[in-house]
């Protein structure tokens, strides 16, 4: 009983996970913050501030909840690639969403991998395949549909 349980928990635990913005796992970034929460200033970087790649941590952790998913900018210095990068950054309005609080964010992080995500496609059907380090198998996580009609 004490199993079935435990395996109820951890499988609301995928559920609510699959409804954060796991697709920007290793694909965009986010600024680095400081131990303020503030970013952390960086001339090196396109946009003057430090930016790190998006983790599973970074997408479900209530402690970025709400901070811009920066999109990829293209390398060049000319006016053209100026031009497009400002008008990619002017229309982004990308959002990491996730809600686990610092402790159970670190913890599911540690146990589960993102092997394979399908974001939203246009009927809002969504899944993600999980991999459970600690019992050595996959999870499916199949979300709820959001209609966009």
């Amino acid at each position: 009983m004490k199993e079935t349980i435990n395996n109820l928990k951890d499988y609301a635990e995928l559920a609510q996970a699959s409804y954060f913005h796991l697709e920007f796992i290793d694909n965009r970034n986010i600024f680095e913050l400081d131990s303020n929460n503030e970013k952390i200033s960086d001339i090196f970087y396109p946009r003057k501030y430090k930016e790190t790649k998006i983790t599973l941590l970074h997408s479900i952790s209530q402690k970025y909840y709400n901070q811009e998913v920066l999109v990829n900018l293209q390398q060049g210095d000319d006016i053209f690639t100026k031009m497009k990068n400002e008008a990619k950054d002017s229309f982004n309005f990308d959002k990491l969403n996730g809600e686990f609080s610092e402790i159970q964010a670190k913890n599911f992080a540690k146990r589960y991998e993102v092997i394979f995500h399908q974001p939203n496609t246009l009927t809002g059907f969504s899944a993600t395949l999980f991999s459970d380090k600690m019992k050595n198998r996959f999870i499916v996580g199949f979300r709820g549909t959001e209609c966009r009609f």
